[in-house]
C-alpha cells in the first residue's frame, strides 16, 4: 500500500459514538459529530485512553484532520468477545485495542485490517518516539498491525529478598543457580517456586522461557507462526523434560500448583511461604496494593536465568511488549487515525501511563520514570525492555487462535502429571492450523 493510498480518505466520514469519553453501549454508531471511534477494555487504564482522546479533540491535528474522536468501552471480562464482533461486523470501530497479535492474526491474514508499515515508514516519529522491537507484539507475519498504546509487561522472576538472604542465597542469574536455590528453598520447607496451579498460562511461562534460553529465538518464532514441527524441536521436548523434573521434586508444591490462582501465588511469597514466583511485571501492582510493607522492603526481581549450554540470552524476554491500537481496513479518515495514534505516542500519554504505574515503550519515557509509583521497578523493568535482544509475545496472546484452546489444555495436562515431555510435543504438533483465507 502507498503513502497516498493509505492515506486518501477523501472529504467522508464514518459517524461513530462516544465523543464525550466512553461509551459502553452497543448501539449504532452514528451519533452527529463524532467521526473517528477506537474500542478499548473498560479498566483502570481506560480513563488514560480517555484523556489522550480528549486531548487530540483539542489539538491542531484534529483540525486538520477534519476529524473528532471517541471511545468505546467493553467490559474487560468479556472484552475478546466484543474485539471477535467488531472484527467480524460490517460496521464498527476505526481503532480496536488488543493485547496481541493472535488475537487479530485472522482478521489480519483476510485484510480485515491494515498492515500499518507504510504508516510506520512514512511517518518515522513512530520509529523515533517507540522502542526497538515493541511492534512485535501485534505484528501478523512479521508486519506491524497495531501501535502501542499501553505499558509493557515482560515476564520476570520475582522472589523474597529477606528469605534468600536467610539462606545465604543469591538470586539466581543461571538454571544451576536456580536449582541449587530450589533444593535450598525446599529443605527450608518452602515452596521454592509459587505458581498459579489453576491457570495453564502460568505454567506456559515457565516451558516458554526454557524453549527460548535453550533453543534461542529461533524456536519461538516458528510456534509463532504456526509451524507444526517446532513442537518436536528437540528444545520444546527438553523444556518440557525440565518441568517433569520440577514437578517430581516438587518444586512447585507438593501438587505441583500449591498456590492455585495468582492472587495465591502473590500471597505465598509475600508471606515467605515460596521463594520465587515467575509472573508478568504487572503482577507487581498486586503486591503493592496488599502487601505494600514487603512490597517496599523485601520483593526482589531478576531476569530469567540462563541455561549454560542454551542458545538464548539472558537479557531476552517474553511477555506482553504493550497492548496496542489496531486499525481496521473500513477506516475511512486516516489521517484523524494516524493523528490520534500519535497522541497515544507522545509525553503526556507517557506520563500518564506512569502515574497509573505502567510503563510506557516510548523513548521519551526515560525522563519520566522518576513519576512511576515505584521507580526502580520502573527503572528495571524498562531498561530490560530497552536493552532485549529479543521481545517475545508469550504464546497464548501469539499463537493462532486454533492452537489456544488446546496449548492450554496439553500444559494443564503436563503440569498435573497426566502427560509426559514427548506426549506434550506430539499432541502439540498433531493440531493442525487452517489456511487463511
Amino acid at each position: 500500500m502507498s503513502r497516498r493510498s493509505f492515506l486518501a480518505a477523501g472529504a467522508s466520514t464514518v459517524l461513530v459514538a462516544g465523543a464525550a469519553g466512553c461509551d459502553s453501549g452497543g448501539g449504532d454508531d452514528t451519533a452527529a459529530g463524532v467521526s473517528l471511534l477506537a474500542l478499548v477494555p473498560e479498566d483502570d487504564t481506560t480513563p488514560i485512553h480517555a484523556a489522550a482522546v480528549r486531548r487530540f479533540n483539542k489539538s491542531p491535528a484534529r483540525a486538520g484532520a477534519e476529524a473528532t474522536a471517541g471511545l468505546r468501552g467493553a467490559p474487560a471480562s468479556s472484552y475478546a468477545r466484543a474485539l471477535e464482533t467488531a472484527l467480524d461486523g460490517d460496521r464498527g470501530p476505526d481503532l480496536l485495542f488488543t493485547w496481541g497479535a493472535g488475537a487479530i492474526r485472522v482478521a489480519a491474514e483476510e485484510h480485515r485490517l491494515v498492515d500499518l508499515y507504510d504508516l510506520t515508514e512514512d511517518h518515522p516519529e513512530f520509529g523515533e518516539r517507540l522502542l526497538p522491537g515493541v511492534l512485535e507484539g501485534c505484528a501478523v507475519n512479521h508486519r506491524p498491525f497495531g501501535i502501542p498504546v499501553r505499558g509493557t509487561r515482560p515476564v520476570v522472576l520475582f522472589y523474597h529478598r529477606a528469605l534468600f538472604a536467610d539462606l545465604g542465597l543469591a538470586p539466581p542469574a543461571t538454571w544451576s543457580d536456580l536449582k541449587k536455590a530450589e533444593a535450598r528453598l525446599r529443605a527450608a520447607d518452602v515452596v521454592p517456586l509459587a505458581l498459579a496451579g489453576s491457570d495453564p498460562a502460568a505454567g506456559a511461562r515457565w516451558l516458554e522461557y526454557l524453549v527460548d534460553r535453550i533453543g534461542g529465538p529461533e524456536v519461538a518464532e516458528r510456534v509463532r507462526s504456526g509451524d507444526n514441527s517446532a513442537w518436536n524441536d528437540r528444545a520444546v521436548v527438553r523444556a518440557a523434560q525440565e518441568i517433569v523434573s520440577l514437578l517430581d521434586r516438587g518444586s512447585f508444591g507438593a501438587d505441583g500448583g500449591a498456590a492455585g490462582t495468582d492472587s495465591g501465588a502473590v500471597d505465598l511469597l509475600a508471606r515467605g511461604r515460596a521463594g520465587l514466583l515467575l509472573a508478568e511485571s504487572a503482577q507487581h501492582a498486586e503486591f503493592a496494593g496488599r502487601f505494600p510493607g514487603f512490597t517496599e522492603r523485601n520483593l526482589g526481581w531478576v531476569p530469567f536465568p540462563t541455561i549454560e549450554d542454551g542458545k538464548g540470552k539472558r537479557g531476552s524476554l517474553l511477555g506482553t511488549p504493550a497492548g496496542c491500537l489496531t486499525m481496521s481496513a473500513r477506516t475511512v479518515n486516516r489521517l484523524a487515525a494516524v493523528a490520534l495514534l500519535k497522541e497515544f505516542t507522545g509525553t503526556a500519554h507517557s506520563e500518564a501511563l506512569l502515574r497509573a504505574g505502567e510503563v510506557p515503550v516510548t523513548t521519551t519515557a526515560a525522563k519520566l520514570l522518576g513519576h512511576a509509583p515505584y521507580p526502580e521497578f520502573a527503572r528495571f523493568q524498562y531498561d530490560l525492555v530497552q536493552k532485549a535482544p529479543t521481545y517475545t509475545l508469550s504464546w497464548e496472546r501469539a499463537v493462532h487462535p486454533a492452537w489456544r484452546g488446546p496449548l492450554r489444555t496439553e500444559v494443564g495436562d503436563l503440569f498435573a502429571g497426566r502427560s509426559t515431555a514427548r506426549e506434550f510435543s506430539g499432541a502439540m504438533g498433531d493440531v493442525e492450523l487452517p489456511v487463511a483465507q
